[in-house]
């Protein structure tokens, strides 16, 4: 495991766990608008930064699919393996939070 964080580099590493703790601290549907103290975060500042989050995975994966295209050997097992881990987590991010916008907006 730590040889897998090694690869993806800590820049990576901080923002897959970005998108762990917004699947984490999702608010339940159906929960108010709280606009004030710490309920605050989970009902508007997660919501808000899950989309940011997400695009910017995919914008990592558009700069790491790049540099797979250029680079041979290691480096290019190095990008697969961060194309893959990007992916998976844009996946599981769109599969939980796109159910939950499309809640709100109807």
């Amino acid at each position: 495991m730590l040889n897998l964080l090694i690869k993806i580099r800590p820049m990576r590493v901080v923002l897959i766990l970005l998108a762990i703790l917004s699947l984490i601290f999702k608010a339940k549907s159906g929960t108010p608008i709280s606009y004030d103290g710490w309920p605050m975060i989970e009902t508007i500042f997660i919501p808000v930064m899950a989309p940011i989050i997400t695009m910017v995975l995919i914008l990592d994966s558009i700069i790491a699919s790049i540099w797979f295209s250029q680079t041979t050997g290691e480096e290019k097992s190095r990008y697969k393996l961060i194309l893959g881990c990007n992916g998976l987590t844009i996946f599981i991010m769109l599969s939980v939070w796109i159910p939950f916008f499309i809640q709100i907006l109807t």
